[in-house]
């Protein structure tokens, strides 16, 4: 039964705002499949389409998408709920229920219509659409049977045997039967992994208030247009000690307590070596400079709790240039091994970047030190422009973007000189 008061599919049949969001979006999206000469022109260019490229790509969303759910992230409830609506007609298993099915669903809306229109685009055989098909199935059933479960030991892993078996698709140049049988491996290890564990339609107190809690910050961080509310805290890092606190010793325990973002370099290093074959019309510079600069700005994380904390800053007696150095020296080691990661996955597709395209590894690493070092936003006055679009709030965009606006000037520069 929906909690009262709440509107039924989050509102999107009201005929409000949401809903004109869902017409003109889902027309928008629709229109560009009675288009598919001009979008194999954006996509592909002139080179022939490689369907095994575009296969892998579908199986790293797959990956993407499975270790974006297995943070359960639709676990949650709201304080009232936990207390005095207990007595109201709430069914909290039915509710994450509910929202585990939405997210499965968008799941698979996303990553059915990136492959549907990749594959019009590219005006495949129907044994590709079958083989996509397979993989989207057994991929879905996978994520669905390891995600209404709770956590066990060492499910991170999953996510990237996926994103290897799509760079295995890609440098093998499997056919379409072949990639049948990887979907139904999928949904075969889905059976394996279906056992054990509670389903967390059943969580507890305790976290359902954390992902409250997690939600709430979220919510803030994008109404008040700061994502640096989001920067993730550092785990404990047993026997590494503070003493004597220095800023190298800081920046190293930083980055060490939040080595489990190290499975999404592994992750985001994939991508970028399947996308560069997949969609060669994408230039060098804008897949390794988008690419390092998510996979590196949790590690950068350190230095941006620390600023933002002016106590913690005198505790440690050092200036802001020795911070920045020491945290920007770690964060260099860690983008020189995400450039390594990134070019054996190059190495084994049998493909490459230009010397330019490595360059905005460096700008990466500018451009997260400057996110990070970022002072908080200021409201006071927000200056706004008119544009077409309605009046804009300049300074905050300004204050939003920055360490954003240097990489993008960056690859745009190098784009131009190469």
């Amino acid at each position: 039964m929906r909690v009262p008061g709440r509107p039924r599919f989050g509102g999107i049949f009201s005929g409000d705002s949401a809903t004109f969001i869902l017409l003109f979006g889902g027309g928008f999206l629709f229109s560009a499949f009675f288009r598919t000469e001009a979008w194999r022109k954006v996509l592909f260019g002139p080179s022939s389409v490689d369907y095994p490229a575009v296969l892998g790509l579908v199986v790293l969303c797959c990956a993407i998408g499975w270790r974006s759910l297995l943070r359960r992230g639709f676990v949650w409830a709201e304080p009232a709920e936990l207390t005095w609506m207990d007595y109201a007609k709430a069914d909290r298993r039915r509710i994450v229920s509910a929202r585990l099915a939405g997210m499965l669903t968008g799941f698979v809306v996303v990553v059915g219509y990136l492959a549907a229109l990749m594959l019009a685009v590219g005006g495949s055989t129907p044994q590709w659409w079958l083989a996509s098909a397979v993989l989207l199935a057994g991929a879905t059933i996978l994520v669905f049977t390891t995600a209404r479960r709770t956590a066990f030991r060492l499910e991170a892993i999953g996510p990237l045997l996926i994103a290897a078996a799509a760079v295995v698709i890609v440098a093998a140049r499997l056919d379409a039967t072949a990639v049948e049988y990887v979907g139904a491996a999928l949904a075969l290890c889905s059976l394996l992994l279906a056992f054990g564990g509670e389903a967390v339609n059943r969580a507890g107190r305790a976290v359902l208030l954390d992902g409250w809690n997690a939600r709430v910050l979220r919510s803030m961080a994008v109404s008040f247009l700061d994502p640096m509310m989001m920067l993730p805290e550092a785990t404990a890092v047993g026997s590494w000690s503070l003493r004597p606190p220095t800023a190298v010793r800081l920046a190293w325990v930083g980055v060490v307590g939040r080595l489990r973002y190290a499975s999404a370099l592994l992750l985001v290093a994939f991508a970028v070596a399947v996308g560069h074959v997949a969609v060669p019309t994408l230039p060098g510079p804008v897949l390794v400079g988008v690419g390092s600069y998510l996979a590196l700005t949790p590690f950068g994380a350190g230095l941006g709790v620390l600023w933002r904390n002016p106590g913690r800053r005198r505790w440690l007696g050092s200036s802001s240039r020795e911070l920045v150095l020491a945290h920007g020296l770690l964060l260099t080691g860690v983008a020189v091994v995400w450039a390594a990661l990134l070019w054996v996955a190059l190495l084994a597709l049998g493909t490459t970047f230009s010397a330019l395209s490595w360059v905005t590894v460096v700008l990466a690493v500018a451009s997260v030190l400057r996110t990070v070092t970022r002072q908080p936003v200021d409201y006071s006055s927000a200056g706004f422009v008119d544009t077409p679009a309605g009046p804009m709030p300049a300074n905050l965009v300004r204050q939003l973007f920055r360490g954003p606006d240097l990489l993008a000037l960056g690859i745009a520069i190098l784009i131009w000189a190469g």
